[in-house]
């Protein structure tokens, strides 16, 4: 991770660059695209998004996954007012806060102009979110990467939702073991490895974006000191990598 190159920028600033990524125009009511993104990316034939909760610039640095670490060309920091996984979902398929500005919704614009596009996470979320276009509801993240794998190559964006960390910790909570500190580290490396093994499928001249955001509510962490304030500055961060 010695050559990344880190780019600060706005969440919403997400659709209109994954939209030209993929080679369309985007439209001009969208807050513009990352600029430095586009000059290191543009033009790739995929991009394979797989978005994690609980995971922010400060779990990357505190529990180092080794593929993350490793093979990030580039690290966003994503500036916004609503890092939570429902804030996230709303902020990228529309491009704020508004619901379907102009009739946007970015899953459709990319339907509607020929890119294919297919959608992984929870029933309730996909109902709420995935606007009609191609999704696959799955409840375990299990099930979600057994899924990514017949899903990356076939089509021009797969977005993946890992989302186990909110069942387990209510799990856990009920049961009074393990900390949720605990529990956010064994995910993400967990993760990290299966994401490793979905770069490793990903044919050439792909973009592989890993998503953090904060969860679906804030938590009571058991951080003290100068971690706990390091930790409470966290930003979501998207780490991407071309394959």
């Amino acid at each position: 991770m010695s050559t990344l190159t880190s780019i600060k920028c706005y969440l919403n600033q997400f659709p209109s660059t994954i939209i030209e990524l993929l080679g369309i125009q985007y439209p001009e009511f969208l807050p513009e695209p990352v600029s430095d993104v586009l000059d290191m990316y543009k033009g790739v034939n995929r991009v394979s998004l797989s978005l994690l909760d609980n995971f922010g610039l400060f779990e990357l640095s505190f529990f180092k996954p080794e593929f993350m670490i490793t093979n990030s060309e580039a690290m966003l920091l994503l500036s916004t007012r609503n890092p939570y996984t429902l804030g996230v979902f709303h902020q990228i398929m529309y491009g704020g806060f508004e619901v379907e500005p102009n009739g946007f919704h970015l899953l459709r614009y990319l339907n509607e102009h020929g890119k294919k596009s297919c959608f992984i996470a929870r029933k309730k979320d996909l109902e709420r979110y995935s606007g009609g276009t191609h999704s696959i509801p799955k409840d375990t993240d299990m099930s979600t990467w057994v899924e990514s794998a017949k899903t990356i190559n076939n089509f021009e964006l797969s977005w993946m939702h890992y989302l186990d960390f909110e069942n387990l910790h209510k799990q856990q909570q009920a049961l009074k073991q393990r900390t949720p500190e605990d529990l956010i580290e064994k995910l993400i490396l967990r993760t990290d490895k299966w994401i490793l093994s979905n770069y490793k499928q990903l044919r050439n001249n792909s973009l592989l974006i890993i998503l953090g955001d904060h969860g679906r509510v804030k938590l009571d962490l058991e951080y003290s000191g100068k971690i706990a304030q390091w930790r409470e500055a966290s930003v979501p961060i998207a780490i991407l990598m071309r394959k």
